[in-house]
């Protein structure tokens, strides 16, 4: 669930739209780690403009543990499709019970949201300004994770107003094993060439 300011109500359905889907639309999800990986590397913004919603989402090999969310939402119409992502980057070999402070012991978020059509030129990202991450279960292909972070969005392009309200995001993730060599860019591997066009489309 995301939680906004309660003086910001048409802002809250605007972020709620971004996770859950409407009648008019079907929704792609997927939710799943890596071990031996990093993301949401120290440089990962110092990037071009159209690459800021998705070079903190790009998985690595590392000696960490990446849990990671990509939804998109179909509608009727293909400008109207839209990505949203959360990457979380937890010490390697997380246990049950273990509470992860965001930005202690290398525990990282970030969010993204957007049109899928103008990828790169629509939407917010950040990383993770304050928060915490529980672990709730852990078994050899499924881990479990609770995520209560605070995000202080910003626009790739630096459009005023689109992205001025911090996000709060409380969500329980359970996700999948994933081999970091099966991962395609959507996931969070593109290759050289791959526009953002691509990591914005499952």
């Amino acid at each position: 669930m995301i939680v906004l300011s309660r003086l910001h109500a048409r802002s809250i359905t605007l972020a709620m739209l971004a996770w859950f889907p409407t009648a008019a639309a079907a929704a792609d999800r997927s939710a799943f780690f890596v071990s031996h990986a990093s993301s949401i590397e120290d440089t990962c913004l110092d990037v071009d403009t159209r690459s800021l919603p998705f070079s903190c989402h790009r998985v690595s090999d590392g000696e960490q543990t990446v849990v990671a969310v990509r939804d998109f939402k179909r509608t009727w119409n293909a400008d109207h499709s839209s990505f949203s992502k959360l990457t979380v980057v937890l010490p390697e070999s997380p246990r049950v019970g273990q509470v992860f402070t965001i930005g202690e012991q290398g525990v990282r978020a970030f969010f993204s949201n957007g049109a899928s059509a103008f990828a790169g030129k629509s939407g917010c990202y950040s990383t993770a300004a304050t928060g915490e991450v529980t672990v709730d279960a852990v078994e050899r292909h499924r881990v479990e994770v609770s995520l209560r972070a605070t995000f202080t969005l910003a626009s790739p392009l630096d459009w005023p107003g689109d992205c001025n309200v911090p996000v709060s995001i409380h969500r329980a993730i359970k996700a999948r094993s994933a081999n970091i060599t099966e991962l395609g860019a959507w996931e969070g591997r593109p290759h050289a060439d791959d526009s953002p066009f691509v990591e914005a489309h499952p």
